[in-house]
């Protein structure tokens, strides 16, 4: 579906511009990447949770990083008959 920030390189730091931001599953559901920084450089994620605006955030030990993520929500719809 989307680009995935977590194959290939290694990404130290990156704030993504709102139209280029990838989509990675994470346990089976999609999440919109807004950054991922490293984790040396985030001293309370919390705070920066809230500074970029999103929902989730992830710590990838595997690549000393965390991902700051928006949950993509399955829209509530019904049938109309």
């Amino acid at each position: 579906m989307g680009s995935s920030p977590s194959k290939g390189s290694i990404i130290i730091e990156m704030v993504f511009p709102s139209y280029k931001r990838p989509i990675e599953y994470i346990n089976k559901k999609p999440f919109l990447i807004h950054s991922i920084m490293h984790i040396d450089r985030v001293k309370n994620a919390n705070m920066v949770k809230e500074w970029l605006g999103v929902d989730t955030v992830f710590k990838v030990h595997s690549k000393g990083v965390y991902y700051f993520c928006e949950e993509i929500k399955e829209p509530e719809w019904e049938n109309i008959d």
